[in-house]
């Protein structure tokens, strides 16, 4: 089974996702969005080790997206 990528789609949730939530930060106190971001990041240490991609591989990545965000302005 292949799946579909639709980048525009997923690029509309993203950006629905990130009103969503700066909406919840406005409407909550610090001490409530404060210590949920506490328990995001704790787990992300937690499950560090779980994470396959080495450092040099997700800097090759940024490297590469940069590479093509720069030809695309380039272009233009």
């Amino acid at each position: 089974m292949e799946l579909k990528y639709d980048k525009t789609k997923n690029f509309q949730e993203r950006l629905c996702f990130l009103r969503q939530y700066t909406n919840w930060v406005k409407s909550v106190p610090n001490e409530v969005w404060s210590s949920k971001q506490a328990q995001f990041v704790n787990s992300l240490f937690a499950n560090r080790k779980n994470f396959s991609l080495l450092p040099t591989q997700y800097l090759r990545m940024v490297d590469a997206g940069r590479t093509v965000r720069n030809k695309r302005l380039n272009q233009r």
